[in-house]
């Protein structure tokens, strides 16, 4: 495969990660802050700062939570439709649609049109910005459910080949990425709320796997249990969890194994086997002597690495 093809399919499995990721966090964090404005308007503000700096768009205008700004209006519109945020979801479809042209010979035609009708829909959204909350929320709903049809569209008509090899390696370095960050933005808020509004508390640790899309896998697993050790272990180690750091790096490793070797390559096989090594054996001292936090940190500095060697084993012209 040339090399250009395999970096626009790798690409796009991480923009649709994404605008999958920026989307459903934007609609959990509205339902929560909405629930918990007037009760304790700050720690809703707090809800929304955090977000911002999850999904790495907290350097745009500022944006404060108040029923005068029309509730989640200002985020909406920052997160969903603004082509100043580079994280914007708009964005992210408009990037991965560019890649797909580049790309054109390794889709098929249900993806090509899927991804480009969405893009479409955003553009057109942009330019009737909604003014009400209730109809903001639901082209939020909207636009989610049209990321799940374009990844439906990967799943049951792509060959299951080089290139969707590529496109599933982008799509796993970006979950694990996007989970590491949303963990080590929201676990200090966490922290700081025990013990002193218990509702409220295991309401967000409840909310924080509801923006992993994890809640019913944890409850499978752990039933009515929210003690935030245990959901902390389920978000870090557990292996069947799709959106856990562990499942992450073995999938990162397993696609990694799919794909021909070579120095640069090798050595992001190296790191991300080291990881899943940690994730698997030290989970006690992870939580214990390093912390969740730092853990976070750190584990992501190792994912950024893994990705740079996998530019340089593949996509170097």
């Amino acid at each position: 495969m040339l090399s250009r093809v395999a970096e626009s399919l790798y690409w796009i499995g991480r923009y649709l990660e994404r605008a999958e990721n920026v989307t459903r966090l934007l609609m959990v964090t509205t339902e929560v802050a909405v629930e918990i404005e007037g009760l304790d308007d700050e720690l809703a503000q707090s809800q929304w700062d955090e977000l911002l700096a999850a999904v790495g768009a907290d350097g745009g205008p500022p944006l404060r939570f108040t029923q005068a700004s029309g509730l989640a209006l200002p985020y909406v519109q920052w997160l969903l439709l603004d082509e100043s945020n580079p994280v914007s979801v708009r964005n992210s479809l408009a990037h991965a649609r560019e890649n797909s042209r580049s790309a054109r010979e390794a889709l098929t035609l249900e993806v090509f049109l899927d991804l480009n009708e969405s893009h479409r829909e955003l553009d057109r959204l942009s330019q009737d910005v909604p003014r009400n909350p209730v109809r903001a929320l639901d082209e939020v709903r909207h636009t989610h459910r049209a990321i799940r049809t374009i990844l439906g569209a990967i799943e049951h008509t792509l060959s299951r080949d080089e290139g969707w090899t590529f496109m599933k390696l982008g799509e796993a370095f970006e979950r694990t990425q996007r989970t590491l960050w949303v963990l080590g933005t929201r676990l200090p808020g966490l922290e700081e709320l025990a013990h002193r509004d218990l509702p409220i508390f295991y309401g967000l640790w409840r909310a924080l796997l509801r923006s992993m899309a994890s809640l019913e896998n944890y409850r499978t697993l752990e039933g009515a249990d929210l003690e935030p050790d245990s959901v902390l272990r389920f978000l870090l180690f557990e292996p069947t969890a799709p959106r856990s750091v562990h499942c992450g790096v073995v999938r990162i490793a397993q696609y990694l194994d799919r794909l021909p070797a070579g120095p640069d390559s090798d050595e992001a096989r190296q790191i991300v086997g080291r990881l899943n090594a940690r994730l698997r054996y030290d989970s006690d001292e992870i939580l214990g002597e390093q912390g969740a936090v730092a853990f976070c940190a750190a584990t992501s500095l190792a994912i950024a690495s893994a990705h740079d060697a996998v530019g340089r084993g593949f996509f170097r012209v």
